[in-house]
């Protein structure tokens, strides 16, 4: 349902957690980083150990369950809707590491489908805010990526879509990867 004339839309972020195309989201985008997640374990586990490992086969285990589950939510949301749900700014976030810890491990958000690790950065005084952003599984032959807000408040990133498509334009315009870290209120 469009928002009434002169109000602007409520962001997904601020709706009610009950609201229904909201869940849809948010199960859908942790749905997906742990289907990554799963799949970049059993890859490490099969070359670190062997397939025959006891780990590897807790892990292909893990898999299965990841992806019977993901098999679930296509039955009862369908594929369209998981699709619309996963193209959303991130709502979800992964963290993982060890309790106690000051940092964590690893930080994953869904971007587009794809489950990403962003690392925070050391800012300069060019550019005071800065992500690492490398896509989990399967990984680029042309990343990591990094995105920076600069002192001017603009936003710019080193991704062949910001480069070859925004950098030019005098536009506000940004790459999947600026407007999941702008959606999370990141940068």
């Amino acid at each position: 349902m469009p928002a009434p004339l002169g109000r602007k839309p409520t962001s997904l972020r601020d709706r009610d957690p009950s609201d229904p195309f909201r869940r849809v989201v948010e199960l859908a985008q942790r749905a997906r980083m742990i289907l990554d997640v799963s799949t970049a374990d059993l890859e490490a586990a099969e070359t670190t150990l062997g397939p025959f490992d006891p780990t590897s086969w807790h892990f292909r285990n893990a898999l299965h369950e990841a992806k019977r589950s993901w098999d679930r939510l296509r039955a009862e949301f369908g594929k369209a809707t998981l699709e619309e749900a996963l193209s959303e700014a991130p709502l979800t976030v992964l963290t993982l590491g060890a309790e106690g810890r000051d940092t964590p491990l690893a930080i994953l958000i869904p971007i587009v489908g794809q489950t990403y690790r962003v690392q925070r950065v050391a800012g300069t005084e060019l550019a005071p805010v800065q992500w690492r952003i490398t896509r989990l599984t399967p990984p680029l032959d042309d990343g990591p990526y990094y995105a920076c807000r600069l002192q001017d408040r603009s936003t710019q990133c080193d991704c062949a879509e910001w480069t070859y498509r925004i950098a030019d334009e005098n536009t506000r315009a940004s790459c999947k990867h600026l407007a999941a870290l702008t959606a999370l209120g990141w940068i």
